[in-house]
C-alpha cells in the first residue's frame, strides 16, 4: 500500500514537472522567437521602402538634402533603385547642382529616348549651366513636336533673351516667332509682359533692317545700272 502511494506520488511528481518542462519550453520559444521562412527579407525590403517614402516627406516639405540621403539609402535596394534615382535626379535640379543633375538625366533619357519631360528638364540645366548650344538645340526639337507647348516656348524665349552679342542677328528671328505664337495661344500669359520690351526693341530693328535692306537693293540696281551704262558707252567707243 505505502508502495502504491509512493509510486503515486513520484507519478504526480512526474507530472507536474513534465508540465512545468512544457511550458517553461513554451515560454523560451516563444522569447527566442524562431523565425520564419522570409521573414528577414521582408523586413530589409519594408526598410526601403521607409528610406523612399521618408525621401518623399522631406521633398514635400522642400528639404532637398534630407530627402536626397533617404533616396540615395532607397538606391541599395534593386526594385527601387530607379524611382529612387529619378527623385534624387530632381532634388539636385532643386538645389541648383547641375554638374550632379546632368549625367543622371542623362541617363534617365537613355532610357527613355521620346520622353518629352526628361528632355525639358535636360534642356533647362543645360541653360542654368550657360550651355545655350545644347540647351536650344533641345527646345527647338521639343517645340517642332510640340509648337504650342506654353513650357517650352516660355523658356526658349528666356533662353533666347540670355544672348547679347550677334543677338539682331541670329536670334531675332526666333525670338520673335516663338513670341508671338506665345501672344497668339496664351493672351494671358503672365510672364508675356518680360518679354514684350524685348519684342518691342526687335520689332524696331527689324523695321530698320528691311529699311536698310531696301536701301541697299536700291542702291545696288543704281550701281548696276551705272555699270551697264559705262559698259554700254565703252562698247560704242570701240
Amino acid at each position: 500500500m505505502k508502495l502504491k502511494k509512493l509510486f503515486l506520488a513520484k507519478k504526480s511528481v512526474y507530472t507536474i514537472f513534465t508540465a512545468f518542462s512544457l511550458l517553461f519550453f513554451s515560454c523560451t520559444s516563444i522569447s527566442l522567437s524562431v523565425p520564419v521562412p522570409g521573414q528577414r527579407a521582408a523586413k530589409i525590403s519594408n526598410i526601403y521602402v521607409e528610406y523612399y517614402t521618408l525621401g518623399d516627406s522631406y521633398y514635400k516639405l522642400e528639404n532637398y538634402d534630407k530627402a536626397a540621403e533617404y533616396y540615395e539609402l532607397a538606391m541599395r535596394k534593386k526594385e527601387q533603385y530607379w524611382a529612387s534615382f529619378y527623385q534624387l535626379a530632381k532634388c539636385h535640379v532643386f538645389q541648383s547642382k547641375w554638374n550632379d543633375a546632368l549625367p543622371m538625366y542623362k541617363k534617365l533619357l537613355d532610357r527613355d529616348p521620346e520622353n518629352a519631360s526628361l528632355k525639358a528638364s535636360l534642356a533647362y540645366i543645360y541653360s542654368m549651366q550657360g550651355d545655350f548650344k545644347n540647351a536650344s538645340k533641345i527646345y527647338e526639337a521639343l517645340l517642332e513636336e510640340q509648337p504650342k507647348n506654353q513650357d517650352y516656348l516660355e523658356n526658349y524665349l528666356a533662353l533666347l533673351a540670355t544672348q547679347e552679342k550677334k543677338f539682331e542677328k541670329k536670334y531675332s528671328l526666333k525670338f520673335l516667332n516663338a513670341y508671338d505664337a506665345l501672344k497668339e495661344e496664351y493672351p494671358d500669359n503672365k510672364n508675356l509682359n518680360i518679354f514684350e520690351e524685348k519684342y518691342k526693341a526687335l520689332m524696331k530693328i527689324k523695321d530698320e533692317l528691311v529699311s536698310e535692306e531696301l536701301n541697299e537693293t536700291e542702291l545696288s540696281e543704281t550701281d548696276l545700272d551705272a555699270e551697264n551704262e559705262n559698259l554700254e558707252s565703252a562698247s560704242d567707243e570701240n
